[in-house]
């Protein structure tokens, strides 16, 4: 999986006087070490073909037809919202950090393969469908890249 850039936002979490902050430092703290990662894995030969979908690729003259990039797009709204409430969550003891992280994972994970099956354009070009046999599909291997499609929690240093 490729490595991306670390962003972080405020939760928004509220503090009483009746919450003892340093419990509240050692349940939110854990947040801090690990991450959410969100692509596919694969062999080497499904790795190219995925990037080729994904970028495209001027020497074969194949259009970019991204999935993942566009997939992590749709995905931030709905895991902004469950980390806002997950972290809040957390802070008052009634969710753990792991399940919290399940949960994101499994809301990005969802947003790309919705994204990858909705991928329509750019549509083939004529001269590649006239010498393309068997089903018009825009992807090659689609069904192999779909199930590639997935996500792991791992350290932030990795």
């Amino acid at each position: 999986m490729a490595s991306s850039r670390a962003r972080a936002r405020r939760a928004g979490v509220q503090v009483t006087g009746e919450d003892n902050l340093q419990q509240l430092a050692a349940r939110l703290r854990p947040l801090t070490e690990k991450k959410i990662r969100i692509g596919m894995q694969g062999d080497a030969e499904l790795a190219m073909i995925a990037s080729v979908h994904e970028y495209g690729s001027m020497k074969m003259n194949i259009p970019a037809r991204s999935f993942i990039g566009t997939g992590k797009k749709k995905g931030q709204a709905p895991i902004g919202k469950l980390v806002r409430v997950g972290v809040t969550e957390i802070a008052h003891g009634r969710k753990s950090i792991d399940a919290l992280f399940a949960e994101i994972g499994a809301v990005g994970l969802d947003r790309m393969v919705k994204n990858f099956n909705r991928i329509k354009q750019p549509a083939l070009s004529a001269r590649y469908a006239a010498h393309k046999t068997g089903p018009r599909k825009l992807l090659q291997r689609d069904e192999d890249l779909r199930d590639s499609l997935t996500f792991d929690v791992v350290p932030k240093g990795e």
